[in-house]
């Protein structure tokens, strides 16, 4: 089930303004004004809301203890904060930081990261994905995909060393062989072979969040194109983060 974020400092412009980026894009948004609030939201409806969005300039006495409490009225404690408005500068950050906010939104954020980071909080505790074997990050690099003699173009919406998120208007079906070619100035020209594992269409959308498209495990990867993924995705992973 897709989750609903639940957006604090709500009658702030720049959060008014991401509340409407984030309707546009196909999220549920709940605003609120202060974390009192928010907290008795939660206390309702926790077990439908997958992430909090704090503002970076939120004007509480002590905001760790407002979002402990928050943590506390969701079931498992499994709450995730992203951190969006202005960039607070690093003192500001570590702040937020030493108050449980994970994820970065910070201004200026493009669509296509916002919707990364959005379904990564929804995904749950970003700590809990240091056990995959590698990190995924968002990329918006255009791709020609092959299987048998038919080609479409689409774009990565997202990419690990072990596969990528193809956003495709008319996706392969599960299990089909497919090739990209992958167009990036970080990653080295060649093609990825793989398989499709999942898709998000019309009719059966899997992932409110993501585009129509599909999902693909690779299953062969040059060493010099592996090296770069991992480079990549430990590049953004760390930029993308409060």
């Amino acid at each position: 089930m897709s989750k609903d974020l639940l957006l604090l400092g709500a009658n702030a412009p720049e959060m008014d303004l991401l509340r409407a980026r984030l309707v546009r894009i196909g999220y549920r948004v709940v605003p609120a004004k202060t974390p009192d609030q928010a907290h008795s939201f939660l206390r309702v409806a926790g077990a439908r809301l997958g992430a909090v969005i704090v503002p970076s300039e939120l004007p509480v006495v002590n905001l760790r203890g407002a979002l402990d409490a928050m943590r506390r009225a969701t079931p498992g404690n499994e709450l995730v904060f992203l951190g969006a408005g202005r960039d607070p500068g690093d003192e500001r950050r570590r702040a937020l930081r030493d108050a449980g906010v994970q994820l970065a939104l910070f201004d200026p954020i493009d669509l296509h990261t916002l919707r990364f980071q959005i379904n990564r909080a929804c995904a749950g505790q970003p700590a809990a994905r240091h056990r995959r074997r590698t990190l995924r990050a968002p990329a918006d690099w255009p791709v020609v995909v092959r299987s048998g003699l038919r080609e479409k173009e689409g774009r990565i919406y997202s990419i690990s060393a072990t596969g990528a998120f193809v956003a495709l208007a008319q996706p392969w079906m599960v299990r089909s062989k497919v090739e990209l070619r992958i167009q990036s100035p970080a990653l080295p020209k060649g093609a990825a072979t793989g398989r499709v594992i999942m898709t998000n269409v019309p009719g059966n959308v899997m992932r409110r969040g993501l585009p129509f498209g599909m999902g693909v495990q690779f299953d062969h990867l040059s060493d010099a194109t592996s090296v770069a993924i991992l480079m990549y995705a430990e590049s953004r992973f760390r930029a993308l983060a409060v």
